[in-house]
Order: C-alpha cells, then structure tokens, then sequence
C-alpha cells in the first residue's frame, strides 16, 4: 500500500513537471518591440509668402513690360535678387520668410518711361504681397503704340530745343549756333557768339603763290563765322571741341559724342532717349555742290569743299516727317526721307550732347 502510494506521488511530480514545460513552449512568439520615439524634436516648418510686383503707366494704368526691380533685405542690405514683369506688367519674387521686411526699387524701365526712384519697403506676413508701382513717359515722347505682348513702338517725338537764329551776327555759323542751342536746351546759359569767339577752334585762309589755303574741316573751321565771305564750314569733330572747352570752363561734365556715321535708325534712337541731334545736310536738301576747293594749309592736300553745306538740329519726327531747329528758318519739319537722303550725301556729319 505504502508503494502504491509512493508511486502515484511520484507518477503526480513527473505530471505537474510536464505540464509545466508544456505550457512555457506553448507561450504565443511576439516580435520585438521596436521604441519609436524620436530622439530629437521635431523642427518646426517656416512660413514663407512671396511678393508681386505690378508695374503700370501712370495715366493709362496699362501694365508695363520688362520693368526690372531688385529686391534688397531692409535689415542687411543684402540683394536678394532682381524681378523683371511679364506682359501683364507683374513680377514676383522668391520664397521669402514671414517677418521678414524688403525695399524694392526700380532698377530698369524701357523707353517711353521715366525711371522711378522711389523705394518702397514690405514686409512678408501672408502667402501673397502685392505692391503695385507706376512709371510717367518722358514729356518729349508725344506718342506711342502698344503691341499685345506689352511691348511699345514710340510713334512721335519733339524736344523741345529753343529757336536760336544765326543771322545777323553769325551769317555763316549755322555749326555753332546749332550746338548754342542743344546747350541752352540742357540749361546752360551761353551765346552763339560767346561759343564762336571763345571756343570754336578757327583757322583763317590765305593766299600764297596764286594758291588759296585754308584748314582741314575736320580739325578747324574754316575762316570767321562772324565773316559773310571769309566764313565757310567745319565737320563735327570743332564743335565737339568746341562743347568740350567750354565744358572745361563751366566746370560741368556733359559728355560729348561725334556720331558721324550712324545711320537713320541709329539717330532716331538718340531723339528716342531725348537727346536732339547737330546734323550736316544742305541749305535746300538737294545733292552737294562741289563748287570750291583749297588747299590743307598743313599738308598742302587739295580739298574740294561744298558750297551748300548747312547745319541744324535734328529734334524729333512722326508719321514719314522730321522736326528741326534750323538756324536759318527757325522750326520747321521737313520730309524724313529727303532729308536724311540730304544727310547721307553729306557724308552722315553729327555730333550730340548728353
């Protein structure tokens, strides 16, 4: 009885041990728990917003074409960099960070539009800034046409240069008289016979050995203005010299350009940016008359001069016609293509002042 007992507790120990193992193997698998936490914060994302340029004709408010604008950080002074507007007179910039304030500025505008110095400061507080800025056309440009893609075809010029007549005191100084008027239309205040008697380089003639002798136009000019018949003519670079002397005496710094050469689309394009052109055609704009000759006084060159050179001021055009203070007859127009046919023959003689 004693063994039976034993026996059934030991067979109840091997049981409850068998169990035991049976149910730690039959514990379900779980993967491994992977820890998601960050280990850092988060940052943050920033803000940002742009800003739109629109840029118009202040009488028309019609939008303007390729107006370029750069864009400057206000606290570092920094570019941030140059906005140009499309057809539709817009333009708008980068990215920018909320908080953050800009000066724009108007850094390029074409032609018939004044140049606006105003700067403007913005800051960046929304998705979208708009600031709307406008351009005044220079008063000289009297008319022009607006193409559908934005871009402009001035039609009319005049600028405004002042009548000054060379007769009675300079009967033969058209040359001088021409350049006293581009310098009295930017505001200095000088006479045709002050330029002539101070500034213009001259050079008299002479006879010797039955030969006339006179000066190369193209250095001096050739004789007295004040003369009647010992005054004739000089080509652009003496009344070049002449500006530039006279500059040198005021103390001023215009600058002084000899354009000979440039063609009918080249001078337009000056009186397209203001700038009145001193222009060689004849008195009745027909062909040259080679009615004279000398001889160079320094080289002994034989020269062949026209008898009906004249000068004048080229001042602006519209619709196949050209504007001109002509020192003999005031204002008058002439047809654009006789007289600039006049102004090839010549030998295309022109000077400006900006």
């Amino acid at each position: 009885m004693k063994r039976m007992i034993k026996l059934l507790v030991l067979l109840g120990i091997i049981f409850f041990i068998y169990t035991l193992f049976t149910k730690e193997d039959a514990k379900p698998v779980f993967n491994e728990k992977v820890d998601s936490t960050p280990t850092t914060a988060p940052t943050p994302e920033i803000e940002q917003g742009t800003i739109t340029v629109i840029s118009k004709d202040e009488a028309t408010q019609k939008p303007i074409k390729d107006a370029v604008f750069t864009i400057t950080a206000a606290n570092s002074g920094s570019v941030i960099g140059t906005m140009t507007t499309d057809e539709m007179g817009k333009a708008t910039s980068i990215l920018l960070d909320y908080g953050t304030s800009y000066k724009i500025k108007q850094q390029k505008v074409g032609r018939p539009y004044q140049l606006s110095e105003e700067e403007h400061q913005i800051a960046v507080n929304g998705p979208a800034q708009e600031l709307t800025t406008t351009n005044k056309t220079f008063e000289y440009v009297k008319d022009y046409e607006r193409a559908a893609d934005g871009s402009i075809t001035i039609k009319k010029v005049y600028i405004d240069v002042d009548t000054i007549m060379q007769k009675p005191e300079l009967p033969n100084g058209c040359e001088i008289t021409s350049l006293t008027a581009v310098l009295n239309y930017y505001g200095y205040d000088v006479t045709k016979t002050e330029m002539s008697d101070n500034y213009l380089p001259k050079q008299a003639f002479i006879t010797k050995n039955n030969k006339l002798y006179g000066p190369d136009p193209y250095k001096s000019y050739a004789g007295e203005p004040r003369s009647l018949k010992g005054g004739f003519f000089s080509f652009a670079p003496p009344i070049v010299e002449a500006a530039n002397l006279y500059f040198d005496v005021a103390g001023r710094s215009n600058s002084t350009s000899d354009i000979s050469g440039s063609t009918r689309e080249e001078i337009i394009e000056q009186l397209n940016k203001g700038i009145p052109v001193v222009t060689w055609i004849t008195l009745d704009l027909t062909p040259p008359k080679m009615n004279y000759a000398w001889y160079f006084s320094d080289t002994g060159e034989y020269y062949s001069a026209p008898i009906n050179l004249h000068v004048v001021v080229l001042n602006g055009y519209e619709d196949g016609k050209v504007h001109v203070m002509n020192p003999l007859k005031g204002q008058v127009t002439y047809d654009a293509d006789t007289f600039f046919n006049s102004y090839d023959a010549m030998g295309s003689h022109a000077m400006i002042v900006e």
